[in-house]
């Protein structure tokens, strides 16, 4: 993106005409004009006054290859150390909510609380995608690979208890003599068909949103 296609953005972002610009910036309208139109460059205090007036560093007004302020190396390894971070939290989150559903379903065989030990893995979805939609407007491409990684690992993490809880349920209610392996390999095949139904959806809806 070019200096005059920011400008043109950022000026448009706020709601501003050219005039308006130019007040701001104690130019005239034709000088703003001149910048958006490429036939002209602002000088380095110019550059500085936009950079200051639109909240936005100098480098990424000057630089045809930023596309955001993200766009930047040193911001950008902090944005991913923080993603990472948060991948982290909500992962541990995740495994943690399994290890609980293994030991309500398997060990104490108890369904309530199996169900019930599901609400925080439901809560970590939905407050991070609260919080994903919130800010979509911001979103960059390192969000968005992020949104679809967490999503990724969620459903291999989420989806083997609810599998099993349903199976099971269907088990019940339509009894045929299976014994606890073929009915445990069942549980996998479903499982696994389920997941990888889902990672398929997943990767659907990222190269539809990406057009």
């Amino acid at each position: 993106m070019t200096l005059s296609e920011k400008i043109i953005r950022l000026r448009k972002a706020n709601g501003w005409s050219q005039e308006n610009l130019a007040e701001k910036l104690n130019v005239s309208r034709q000088t703003v004009s001149r910048w958006e139109g490429s036939t002209a460059l602002p000088d380095a205090g110019n550059i500085l006054q936009l950079s200051k007036l639109f909240a936005v560093t100098a480098d990424y007004l000057l630089n045809d290859d930023y596309e955001s302020d993200n766009d930047l190396p040193k911001v950008k390894e902090i944005n991913q150390d923080g993603l990472n971070q948060i991948m982290f939290f909500l992962v541990m989150l995740e495994v943690m909510t399994l290890i609980i559903q293994f030991m309500a379903a398997i060990i104490l065989q108890n369904t309530f609380f199996a169900v019930l030990s599901f609400i925080p893995f439901v809560a970590a979805i939905g407050g991070f995608e609260y919080a994903y939609q919130k800010n979509a407007a911001k979103a960059n491409n390192a969000t968005k690979v992020f949104r679809k990684k967490f999503y990724k690992i969620s459903a291999w993490l989420g989806m083997y208890f609810p599998t099993r809880f349903i199976v099971k349920a269907l088990a019940y209610f339509y009894p045929r003599p299976y014994n606890t392996l073929v009915l445990e390999c069942i549980i996998l095949a479903i499982y696994l068909m389920t997941v990888t139904l889902i990672l398929l959806q997943i990767e659907k809806k990222s190269i539809d949103n990406s057009k």
